[in-house]
């Protein structure tokens, strides 16, 4: 019985030796830090025409253990080949970006700015996170940088044509908004600017034909036809008044509803 017991006491201490042996970590890898916003944000400032500038907040996310202390981001600039975006004049890094204390998540502030060459051009640049102190992971390599685009007056790739030629889409046919241009979608954007929330309308999905569209784009098209008619009563007035004639698009008379800029 004496030596029964004796086995079972080493059988048991046995186990003890191995499973101690076999006991690992919970967690065992450097922390890291990726983005949590997919890999390409856009902002369009014509969404927001009142403004010059603004923040966007981009969502990071650590993989790994918190911390009990707070932990600084490290970030580079990565430019594209073309159309890129300048740092300091389209755009500006936050400097003290952080992971606060026992937190898994945090945030990048990247400011971008309404300049002169988002008029003809959409801008962009990557942002990548670098391994620091506090993140010396690698985390999610392919989330590690994202693509910001930054733009203002450019066409939706939406808008379609004026006859309906090569497109049905609603907002470029001729009994809508008509041909896109420049000047003409900034009276759109001005005439459908909601002051509440400070942004406006900017694209119109659908095609022309009945219920192929929301039936609130005809109170669109009132809007900016009395926006016009307004603040430039000779538009549809037989030339008496204020006249706004557009540029871009041999200064042709802006109008909606029945436009008639022809190619």
């Amino acid at each position: 019985m004496k030596l029964k017991v004796q086995y079972i006491f080493v059988f048991l201490a046995a186990l003890s030796i191995i499973g101690c042996a076999k006991d690992p970590a919970l967690y065992s890898e450097s922390d890291g830090l990726y983005f949590g916003s997919g890999d390409s944000i856009i902002y369009s400032f014509a969404k927001y025409p009142k403004k010059t500038y603004d923040t966007i907040q981009i969502p990071v996310k650590v993989l790994g253990l918190s911390s009990a202390q707070d932990r600084p981001i490290t970030l580079e600039v990565v430019s594209p080949e073309t159309n890129a975006a300048l740092e300091g004049k389209e755009f500006k890094l936050p400097v003290d970006a952080m992971v606060k204390a026992n937190s898994y998540t945090g945030t990048v502030p990247v400011v971008v700015y309404r300049t002169p060459d988002l008029e003809t051009n959409t801008l962009s640049f990557y942002v990548k996170i670098k391994p620091n102190a506090g993140f010396p992971g690698e985390a999610i390599t392919a989330s590690q940088k994202v693509k910001i685009k930054i733009a203002y007056m450019q066409e939706p790739a939406n808008w379609g044509d004026l006859n309906a030629t090569i497109t049905t889409n609603w907002a470029g046919y001729k009994d809508n908004f008509g041909t896109w241009t420049p000047t003409k979608y900034k009276v759109i954007l001005d005439a459908l600017y909601d002051e509440t929330t400070g942004t406006t309308i900017t694209e119109f999905p659908g095609n022309r034909f009945a219920n192929g569209y929301p039936i609130v784009y005809n109170s669109y098209i009132t809007r900016v036809k009395n926006y016009i008619k307004t603040n430039y009563p000779g538009n549809y007035n037989g030339g008496k008044g204020d006249v706004l004639l557009d540029p871009d698009h041999n200064n042709d008379t802006v109008r909606v509803g029945d436009a008639k800029y022809a190619y």
